[in-house]
């Protein structure tokens, strides 16, 4: 039996194939709580929408409470005759309370109305950064008059902050950090000495509260992260092939059946090939199986390497035969794309001295254009018999109809 002389290369193309972007993320961890740019995009899009019910759950009750306060103000303060008595504060806490209000509706909108699907984060920290900067303002307003508050709201609103409302860890910290600064810092400015020792205390019990909020918020969204890359992982693995690393054969005929409902509504060709190895039971018992893995990864990644449009496609559905989908493609385009193809896996160079075709690894291709009316069934079965015809006509060739 002939050693392959390709081995180190055979084994580092494995290796690419079997490039698992979510299984390297978690294996290099996160514990700064980012991932690589794109799958940070992915997990930010995936959280905000599986987000999307909590977020709204929460603005309603925001909502109701923030109703049941401008009620007590206009009560407890005797709003209407402060304000004709040109008394700043209370215009501006008013105008507060208003703006407040506002937000906090325009963010329910756009989440009933699926408005903003991919931004309604940004909605949700403008709402909280309101109701934090105008509760302050109106407590410290109340200290002023003598009247009851309380000062134990801003702690609660400080955990409010980190509930699941669309918003990342650090994103939920610097709102909180955010209003208890401004609380301390409103506290110093607004109120006099009698208050000040009272200020102090509820300053750093709420600097206490951003600290162990934040401690179980963190751990929240590492669990989080963590559990979204095992199940993309786990779908991956589901969905792949172990050996090549690209689609099984029910991915691959998920993706091609959608392919073709696309290109029968939108009117465009669809060609389905049928790729097979030729002669590999003879490469297997020549050069053993290890090496007969090594070089179905290396063509695999070679037929992938062609298919650089969206809905091109490739999969493994058998031991040596792959498919493949060519969206948007006439008999002609097809028939260009499928020669590179086979002239990549060629281009691999690798030997196969037991073959009756060729020196090295070859394939050959049968191909069937979609009439528009086929079920996937019915095309793979037209392609297996071009795939046939090419192999009674010598191999290493392309047949389509």
């Amino acid at each position: 039996m002939h050693a392959p002389q390709y081995n180190m290369f055979a084994a580092e193309t494995a290796v690419q194939a079997h490039h698992d972007p979510y299984a390297e993320q978690r294996a290099r961890d996160f514990r700064r709580l980012r991932f690589a740019p794109k799958l940070e995009r992915e997990f930010l899009l995936h959280m905000r929408a599986d987000q999307r019910t909590s977020t709204m759950v929460c603005i309603v009750t925001a909502l109701g409470i923030w109703l049941a306060f401008i009620a007590l103000d206009l009560t407890r303060l005797n709003t209407l005759r402060e304000l004709s008595a040109g008394h700043r504060d209370v215009e501006f806490a008013m105008a507060l309370r208003v703006s407040t209000f506002a937000a906090i509706v325009a963010l329910l909108y756009a989440l009933l109305a699926h408005r903003l699907p991919r931004a309604y984060h940004r909605l949700s920290m403008l709402v909280l950064t309101l109701i934090g900067m105008t509760s302050a303002f109106i407590a410290n307003m109340y200290k002023l008059r003598d009247l009851p508050q309380a000062d134990l709201a801003q702690l609660v609103i400080i955990a409010a902050v980190f509930l699941p409302v669309g918003l990342t860890f650090y994103q939920s910290l610097g709102i909180a950090l955010f209003i208890a600064v401004l609380t301390t810092v409103l506290g110093l400015v607004m109120l006099d000495e009698i208050h000040m020792l009272e200020h102090f205390r509820l300053s750093v019990l709420l600097f206490f509260a951003v600290f162990v909020s934040a401690v179980g918020a963190y751990l929240r969204e590492y669990a989080q992260r963590d559990q979204f890359l095992l199940r993309r992982i786990l779908h991956n693995h589901a969905m792949s092939d172990a050996l090549t690393g690209i689609d099984n054969r029910r991915s691959f005929e998920q993706h091609a059946a959608i392919a073709l409902l696309q290109g029968r509504r939108d009117r465009v060709g669809v060609v389905f090939a049928v790729l097979d190895i030729d002669h590999f039971k003879k490469y297997n018992d020549r050069y053993g199986h290890q090496a007969g893995d090594q070089a179905l990864g290396r063509v695999a990644a070679a037929i992938a390497s062609c298919l650089r449009r969206p809905m091109d496609m490739v999969g493994r559905i058998g031991g040596e035969e792959f498919a493949i989908v060519l969206y948007g493609a006439d008999t002609e385009q097809a028939r260009r794309m499928l020669d590179s193809v086979a002239r990549a896996v060629a281009d691999l160079a690798i030997p196969h001295e037991a073959s009756d075709t060729a020196d090295c690894v070859s394939v050959s291709i049968g191909a069937a254009s979609f009439d528009g009316s086929e079920t996937l069934e019915q095309l793979y079965r037209r392609a297996d018999l071009m795939l046939y015809e090419s192999k009674r006509t010598g191999r290493n060739r392309l047949t389509l109809c």
